[in-house]
């Protein structure tokens, strides 16, 4: 089982954006591995990858930018169910263009996502 520092734990509940950039980057990784052309993930799965831990609160907020994503049309939403809600993306998403080749990653037009883009693009050109 994976051990979080007290202080990591406690960054999370004071910046919602560096919850946001770490559910992004992972999200870009996980697509980035993929060998298929569709990748199916749940709040909790994102957060474990993240390193984010998964308790309640954490995981509304993870949710949150998800469907955040899924509002600008980045993510969609595959199934509703009593254990929670699974999402996918797939090709035809600017979010996987720019996952697999990163200089694409300007073309996601998204004011939600334009600081997050930014620093994943200042880590890439280091």
């Amino acid at each position: 089982m994976r051990r979080y520092s007290r202080s990591r734990i406690t960054d999370y509940y004071y910046s919602y954006e560096e919850i946001k950039f770490n559910v992004v980057r992972t999200l870009m990784e996980l697509i980035y591995r993929t060998k298929g052309s569709i990748l199916t993930f749940t709040s909790k799965k994102i957060a474990v990858y993240a390193g984010i831990p998964p308790q309640p609160i954490l995981l509304t907020l993870v949710k949150d930018v998800l469907e955040n994503l899924r509002s600008e049309g980045l993510i969609r939403r595959y199934k509703k169910t009593s254990h929670g809600v699974k999402y996918i993306v797939d090709v035809s998403s600017p979010l996987w263009t720019a996952a697999k080749n990163k200089e694409y990653i300007w073309r996601i037009e998204s004011p939600y996502l334009k600081p997050v883009l930014i620093r994943i693009r200042n880590e890439v050109e280091r």
